[in-house]
């Protein structure tokens, strides 16, 4: 297999003070994912992803936010210690909202971290189309931050205009945009707004979470359309694989997920499997940047 680059993996140690990894609580609840407390261990880190990933163990790993903060830019200071002692996660996707009042001072604190390349934000879906929301992006656009939104279909409209704002910033659509249904009429409506974002050259595809609950029991052949049509839409280029893990571990393996993806990957050329597996993340997320060029480096 080429290089992986897994661009959707979520950490956590139960010892770290001042984090807290709510989905892991016997009482969450989440209207698809169900019984993520089954996952929980004292740690999960790179060297239990190792252990689960067996033969696929990615060569780099991503990290997504994943944790309550007890203060900002905390989660992104562990992540940067672990990495320093162990290697790994080779880049950090921080916690942010972009329409907060106090985006700014959540930049600040998770800036001058080695390996923080941009921020996740969920609550997007609810104000992704703000005002607030816009001049929020504008300050992780000007820190040099990519942002990666959680939106279904009908907030695809917003996400485009997030792109058309600022073409000099990186969005990432993630989890595929969200497809929480697999009938038909769903997928017409997804895979339309799939087409219109991705006409944004500054966006990019990541192919993840296909599972996750709207297909419990999936197989290559029921996330290979959603999947196909990403690469179609976006190249690859502009869409790279990611896992999910742990939590999609509620729904399969590591192996079967890689090599479900390898499979819909197969009829592709070898630049073009390259780029899904490896290339684009490393472009996107700089991963062979040493020094992130944010705040502290521009002062």
């Amino acid at each position: 297999m080429t290089e992986f680059v897994d661009t959707h993996v979520h950490f956590w140690d139960h010892r770290v003070e001042g984090l807290h990894w709510r989905y892991l609580d016997p009482e969450f609840e989440h209207p698809r994912l169900k019984g993520m407390h089954r996952l929980d261990a004292p740690q999960f880190t790179a060297a239990e992803l190792r252990v689960q990933a067996g033969v696929h163990a990615p060569d780099r790993i991503v990290h997504i936010q994943s944790c309550v903060e007890r203060v900002p830019g905390l989660e992104t200071a562990w992540l940067q210690s672990m990495a320093d002692e162990q290697g790994a996660p080779d880049a950090i996707i921080a916690q942010a909202h972009p329409a907060d009042a106090d985006i700014a001072s959540v930049i600040e604190a998770n800036a001058g971290h080695r390996l923080l390349r941009g921020v996740r934000d969920m609550l997007s879906p609810a104000t992704i189309d703000t005002d607030a929301f816009a001049g929020g992006f504008d300050l992780l656009a000007d820190a040099g931050l990519s942002l990666e939104v959680l939106v279904p279909y009908p907030k695809f409209d917003a996400v485009c205009a997030l792109a058309d704002r600022r073409p000099d910033a990186t969005l990432i659509l993630g989890h595929a945009g969200q497809p929480v249904r697999r009938d038909r009429d769903y997928f017409k409506e997804w895979s339309r707004g799939i087409h219109l974002v991705a006409s944004r050259p500054n966006v990019v595809v990541k192919i993840s979470a296909l599972a996750s609950g709207a297909d419990p029991d999936w197989s290559v052949d029921s996330i290979r359309g959603w999947a196909e049509h990403c690469i179609e839409c976006f190249g690859a280029d502009r869409a790279m694989f990611g896992t999910n893990w742990p939590i999609d571990r509620l729904f399969g393996s590591y192996t079967a997920l890689v090599e479900a993806y390898l499979e819909i990957a197969s009829p592709l050329t070898a630049t073009e499997r390259r780029a899904l597996f490896s290339a684009t993340a490393a472009r996107v997320y700089r991963l062979d940047d040493p020094v992130l060029d944010t705040l502290d480096s521009r002062r």
